[in-house]
């Protein structure tokens, strides 16, 4: 039997795989169909693979603190919206690399919404983590064209922390069950009505990668939630890193996209800060994406 830091680490590889094929799928679909679109398939499929997971008779409990499920869903769907237009508009390695900064920005979130203190080693880390982060966006800021995009994937960065530190509070009075049920479900009613507004029929063709977004974007958070059972989160964060250098191999075989040395420069600061910050919080502190 392997051990269960090794399991973890497979989980946790495998969820840096998913999420970098739901993210070429969404840059794929990008050329197509608009980003609304885009962000309520990603949240219907996921909202049908739940609904489908789930037996009657299972319990799931009373949901509480309203003020918590509306930050935990207005944020989710914020930086649903936003990751979906970074994916595509911008190369994947870039888009997956400010995405993960959202790990350096927990600390940040927990002091503002939890009024949790962290010690000067996460504080440091999360500075170095975000100087690193800068390093790729001077030339990516130079061209037009990716300016939003750059913009995009900060705030994803920045509304997925609030939204997993809203997880984190809670999971103090609600069942894990209760608070992903309804996050699908808010998912779903805030994405549908602006995707009708611009609606695109999607061709026969094109539905298999449609489910490919939802899907693999689902099992990237269960395969992470699966890691994170089983492993701290400072052993796993080089793995959740992963998904960068395996976003950029799906850019450069599909669609051609070459990442800077900048990119790779600030992968590698951000891998040493997010190490350093982790190792030094309890595990329950970091949610999967």
């Amino acid at each position: 039997m392997p051990s269960p830091l090794l399991t973890a680490a497979l989980w946790a590889t495998g969820s840096a795989g998913a999420f970098a094929a739901s993210s070429a799928a969404a840059k794929f679909l990008g050329q197509k169909l608009p980003v609304a679109e885009l962000a309520c398939f990603r949240a219907l499929f996921g909202a049908l693979l739940l609904a489908g997971a789930w037996r009657i008779g299972v319990t799931l409990g009373r949901p509480s603190d309203l003020w918590g499920y509306v930050l935990r869903c207005g944020l989710g769907v914020m930086a649903l919206y936003s990751l979906m237009y970074a994916f595509t508009t911008i190369p994947l390695a870039l888009a997956s690399l400010l995405f993960i900064s959202r790990i350096l920005l927990m600390p940040v979130a927990g002091r503002l919404m939890l009024g949790e203190r962290s010690s000067p080693l996460v504080w440091a880390a999360v500075v170095v983590g975000f100087l690193g982060a800068t390093l790729p966006l001077a030339p990516a800021l130079a061209i037009p064209e990716q300016r939003l995009g750059v913009l995009a994937a900060l705030i994803a960065a920045a509304a997925s922390a609030g939204s997993q530190t809203a997880v984190r509070r809670l999971a103090r009075s609600n069942s894990a069950g209760m608070i992903t049920l309804i996050y699908a479900g808010a998912s779903v009613a805030a994405t549908l009505p602006v995707a009708l507004i611009d609606w695109v029929a999607p061709p026969m063709t094109d539905w298999p990668v449609l489910a490919a977004l939802g899907l693999f974007a689902m099992l990237a958070q269960l395969t992470a939630a699966k890691a994170y059972r089983l492993a701290p989160v400072g052993v796993l964060a080089p793995f959740d890193v992963l998904s960068v250098p395996a976003a950029a191999a799906a850019g450069y075989l599909l669609f051609g996209e070459i990442p800077g040395l900048l990119t790779v420069l600030g992968s590698a600061v951000i891998l040493a800060a997010t190490v350093a910050a982790t190792r030094d919080r309890p595990q329950d502190e970091i949610a999967p994406r």
